[in-house]
């Protein structure tokens, strides 16, 4: 694992090195374009991360622009978190994505929509702190303190939740219980 970690490190600083250095408010700052990180477990993905750009502005951590998060189960796709920026610090394993943030699971066919996620690659969880709508068909669950949940969404722990439920039961046919 600790492998892993160094090579992941390595194609970091690899991608800044080759990546052309811009200049931003009198800043030096080393950026890479369409960059994607992932970490293979019995030669599948568990996970991919891609993102439009990537600034390296320390060895740290990276900063993120529209990135996405796939997450993979049994070599087939099982959810992906999206938005409009986040970071990955590479000692901790932690995401974070943020504005108009989405995770979709594609087994479960439900949505959670925020300000912001996390996702912790160690423990393969996801969480947010902020108020979160989670929809599936026509239900809507608010979690005014944000849920946690694995990487496949299968449990979802609400934190504060209020519940508008379906009209009839023809609103949620063909969505699995």
């Amino acid at each position: 694992m600790k492998k892993l970690v160094f090579l992941l490190s390595l194609a970091f600083c690899l991608s800044a090195c080759s990546a052309e250095e811009e200049k931003t408010a009198g800043e030096d700052l080393q950026r890479a374009e369409n960059v994607t990180l992932f970490e293979s477990k019995d030669s599948q993905h568990k996970w991919m991360l891609r993102a439009e750009k990537v600034d390296f502005d320390d060895l740290n951590s990276a900063v993120l622009h529209n990135p996405h998060l796939l997450l993979r189960e049994n070599g087939k796709d099982s959810a992906e978190v999206s938005g409009q920026r986040g970071t990955f610090d590479y000692a901790k394993k932690l995401v974070s994505i943020e504005g108009n943030a989405l995770v979709k699971s594609f087994t479960e066919q439900v949505t959670l929509a925020t300000d912001r996620f996390f996702y912790d690659v160690d423990k393969d969880r996801i969480w947010s702190d902020k108020k979160t709508i989670v929809t599936r068909a026509t239900a809507k669950i608010t979690a005014r303190g944000g849920i946690e949940t694995d990487s496949k969404l299968t449990q979802i722990e609400f934190k504060k939740q209020s519940t508008q439920l379906p009209k009839n039961l023809k609103e949620v046919q063909g969505v699995r219980p």
